[in-house]
């Protein structure tokens, strides 16, 4: 990871066991390969993972930074599947003084394919928890942090970039709220992409106002271009609107955000 500006907070949080034990009355559940989940420094419990009967499987959990850097708060509730896609809620509290820069990221190591298509979304809502009246998250101010708050990897490399903005809310009361979204490439994942050799990925590096909340809903999802059998036509078509697409990007990064603010009434 790159370096920060003061007062930024990075580092690895790994979900390193590949077996855990899923909810009561369950048989533990063994993944072929462990997702990595990073923030800060502090190694994750094993948390509590369920199967699904659709193969993909859901992974709940909550974190501190604990005594060494008793700052943050992690709670996540993921659905992740080796096909593969990453979906799924991760929220974030800064218990600190001050607004801090933070760098969440969510690995998947997946076998190989080329080439591929994929797409993204983000769903942000940002809590005023310190009563303070306000409460505010916008990318991180980190140096070498993207141009967004989300980005999408493939091979640990940004394909997709989304919400580039500062999300905020005021209220004269205690407890306001506000939420914005964005997208690209879904339903159905539809850019034009490279291919896939190791793992897929989300990474959130944002600036979250102090004694706050962010709640986070994610997904990204990369297919084979083999799982949609589209006639040739179509495929011409496919990639004329993914060179249209690139352009757009190109010029603004960054897709068109739909947001709501919801006030405590006084």
């Amino acid at each position: 990871m790159s370096g920060v500006t003061k007062g930024a907070f990075t580092g690895a949080l790994l979900l390193a066991a590949c077996t855990f034990a899923g909810t009561a009355g369950a048989e533990s559940v063994t993944l072929s390969s462990a997702p990595l989940i990073q923030i800060g420094s502090t190694d994750v419990g094993s948390g509590n993972v369920v199967a699904n009967a659709d193969g993909s499987f859901t992974l709940a959990g909550t974190q501190s930074g604990g005594t060494l850097d008793p700052t943050w708060l992690l709670e996540w509730n993921l659905t992740v599947d080796y096909d593969p896609f990453i979906n799924g809620s991760l929220s974030v509290t800064n218990l600190s003084a001050t607004a801090r820069n933070f760098t969440l990221a969510i690995g998947l190591p997946v076998a190989a394919f080329t080439p591929s298509l994929y797409g993204g979304s983000i769903i942000a809502t940002v809590m005023d928890l310190n009563g303070d009246l306000s409460a505010s998250v916008g990318p991180s101010t980190a140096a070498g942090a993207g141009p967004g708050i989300y980005q999408g990897m493939i091979d640990n490399s940004p394909v997709l970039n989304l919400f580039g903005m500062v999300l905020s809310c005021t209220s004269a009361a205690a407890g306001c709220t506000a939420t914005g979204s964005d997208t690209d490439g879904l339903p159905g994942a539809t850019i034009p992409g490279p291919g896939v050799a190791s793992s897929i990925g989300t990474v959130l590096k944002f600036n979250l106002s102090a004694g706050d909340k962010v709640a986070f809903n994610t997904n990204f999802t990369v297919v084979p271009v083999s799982e949609v059998p589209l006639p040739p036509s179509a495929w011409l078509l496919l990639a004329a609107l993914g060179a249209l697409g690139l352009i757009a990007r190109q010029r603004n990064v960054l897709g068109p955000l739909n947001i709501t603010a919801t006030p405590v009434a006084a």
